[in-house]
């Protein structure tokens, strides 16, 4: 079965970020290294998560003659000594610790500069689990949380067939080929598509989790795609209920002291809500924005 051809789901899908991976100087000596060991430059897709990409990485830098036996559970990552969390997109990541805003006059911080670690698991601040299966259940869980968010429960994604199910992990899992990306764009969305719309009813709620700068705590707040009267709500209706010292004021003529950012993109405030869920989530089904204040 083909996906519907949606050129904004499609154009999300093969979204890439360069990352330069450089291996912890202070572990080089420890694993074996003679000398300076050169940087992994990788295009990696937005959509996809960092253990999908440990194993290459793990391969170029033991291929260097580097002293590493363990497991890829083992390996991990940080940004300006920040560990970044496995179980996030690598495209949420990067909006989240750049803070970089398209409509500034710099350029991106591009490629992005990543450090690996292959020792010293900081279990304080992540989660000790970042297998490839650990990463497949935890996405499946968030897509089954996406459609209980939606319906109240979570039986469109348990009346999917087992085939189903694995057709949406092997499509996401084997995004990063340039060479079958539009094939696997099709393996997924044909089933997902499914479930974002909703098979056509009015969700209960829309999937969305918010950002903010300081390591401040997700917000995840239960939000209706209309009000009571039956008008659908905007991006700028919802920021402007959860955040309204941000964005005091839901349209987008007002001032604001912060702007959303979805896929390094600043999307319209005056956007349904509902739309955006459904074009502009990532994989898991969620709408993730993140908030980056003015300067």
């Amino acid at each position: 079965m083909t996906a519907p051809q949606n050129p904004i789901t499609r154009a999300i899908w093969d979204g890439t970020l360069p990352i330069k991976f450089s291996l912890d100087s202070t572990e080089a000596a420890e694993l074996g290294a003679k000398t300076l060991v050169e940087p992994y430059f990788l295009e990696a897709p937005r959509c996809s998560y960092f253990p999908l990409l440990t194993s290459q990485i793990r391969k170029y830098f033991v291929d260097m003659s580097l002293n590493f036996i363990g497991d890829d559970a083992e390996i991990w990552y940080d940004v300006d000594g920040i560990p970044l969390k496995w179980h996030y997109p690598i495209g949420l990541l990067y909006d989240l610790h750049t803070g970089y805003r398209p409509d500034s006059n710099s350029p991106p911080p591009l490629p992005w500069p990543v450090t690996v670690h292959f020792k010293n698991f900081p279990i304080d601040k992540l989660i000790r689990a970042q297998a490839i299966d650990a990463t497949q259940d935890f996405f499946m869980s968030m897509i089954k949380e996406a459609d209980f968010l939606r319906n109240g429960s979570t039986k469109k994604v348990m009346n999917l067939s087992k085939n189903d199910q694995t057709q949406l992990w092997d499509g996401l899992w084997s995004s990063f080929s340039q060479k079958y990306r539009t094939e696997n764009y099709d393996r997924f969305w044909s089933i997902n598509y499914r479930l974002v719309t909703n098979d056509g009813q009015l969700p209960k709620h829309v999937p969305l989790r918010i950002y903010l700068p300081d390591n401040c705590p997700v917000i995840q707040e239960p939000i209706a795609p209309s009000d009571e009267n039956g008008n659908q709500l905007t991006l700028g209706d919802v920021l402007h209920q959860i955040l309204p010292e941000l964005f005091p004021s839901p349209l987008p003529t007002e001032n604001a002291f912060a702007a959303p950012v979805i896929h390094g993109v600043i999307p319209q405030l005056n956007i349904p809500i509902l739309w955006a869920s459904q074009n502009l989530c990532y994989p898991d089904n969620f709408l993730h924005i993140v908030v980056l204040l003015d300067s």
